[in-house]
């Protein structure tokens, strides 16, 4: 990781324009996780190349001109869909503006932001291939979004809720559980600033949660005891990996959730003392 991590500047980035609250967040979570991102693909060999295809190509070059000093060598491309490429772009890094988002055919590695309701029917072209992963913001669809995100072997959606109810969905999908970790730790680690609030999709009842590196987890509890009811004990592991796969919560989130439900006596554990490790059998009380 590095040592320094960007910090969305909205006095640069807003500079002409007052966005909404849903937009102020989701470009700090996407800035945030293409930065993790990006210093991933300039460790590696293979490179990288991120595909924009809603309007935050400037924030995305930004983003690239924090590793200018790493860029060259690296095979790092940005692939702009649909309107024109900023300037600015920092040595090493390979711009390519292509005509639509089906146009963007790239290999290896890659990252693409889709956005608006036109993202699901493209969701699946982008999300299949090895090493390919995709950030979904849209308007709440009308129709049923799972079978798109289907298309990826991990996913989650969190419903961004702001002051007035209104509410926009932030998706993403890859194929590696360890970058949806990655992505939920730079989900939770955003600006409170701008009166956004989730949602998980999956909660029935609904709860909205604050934005926090040290979130509500009552939704979580109750998921996790719905998932020992249906499925029978459990070992932490088990559930922390339920917790990355179905909520939009954390792996690590887990770990307080079931500790609120043993003192609770919701749960029995076994063993019954002791640090809660990943061996830990946890069961319905």
């Amino acid at each position: 990781m590095r040592g320094r991590r960007l910090r969305y500047n909205r006095n640069v980035s807003e500079r002409g324009r007052r966005p909404g609250q849903h937009a102020i967040v989701e470009r700090d979570v996407l800035v945030r996780y293409l930065d993790a991102w990006t210093a991933k693909a300039v460790r590696s060999h293979r490179g990288g190349t991120y595909v924009e295809c809603g309007g935050f190509a400037a924030d995305a070059l930004r983003v690239f001109g924090e590793f200018a000093d790493r860029l060259d060598g690296h095979h790092l491309e940005l692939v702009i869909a649909g309107s024109a490429a900023p300037e600015g772009a920092p040595e090493g890094l390979s711009v390519r503006v292509v005509a639509e988002p089906r146009a963007a055919e790239t290999t290896g590695p890659t990252l693409a932001h889709l956005d608006g309701p036109e993202a699901w029917p493209l969701l699946g072209f982008f999300a299949c291939g090895e090493g390919h992963e995709v950030v979904v913001t849209a308007p709440m669809p009308d129709a049923d979004y799972r079978d798109a995100l289907g298309a990826a072997a991990c996913s989650t959606a969190v419903e961004l809720v702001g002051d007035d109810g209104k509410a926009r969905l932030l998706a993403f999908a890859t194929a590696d559980s360890r970058h949806l970790a990655m992505f939920k730790s730079e989900l939770w680690a955003v600006d409170e600033f701008a009166g956004i609030r989730y949602r998980d999709p999956r909660d029935p009842e609904g709860a909205l949660v604050d934005i926090s590196l040290t979130p509500q987890l009552l939704p979580l509890r109750r998921a996790l005891l719905g998932e020992l009811r249906r499925s029978g004990p459990r070992t932490v592991a088990e559930l922390q990996r339920f917790t990355l796969l179905e909520t939009i919560y954390r792996p690590e989130d887990a770990i307080g959730a079931v500790t609120s439900a043993v003192a609770a006596g919701d749960v029995t554990r076994e063993p019954e003392k002791g640090r809660l490790a990943s061996r830990t059998v946890v069961g319905l009380a």
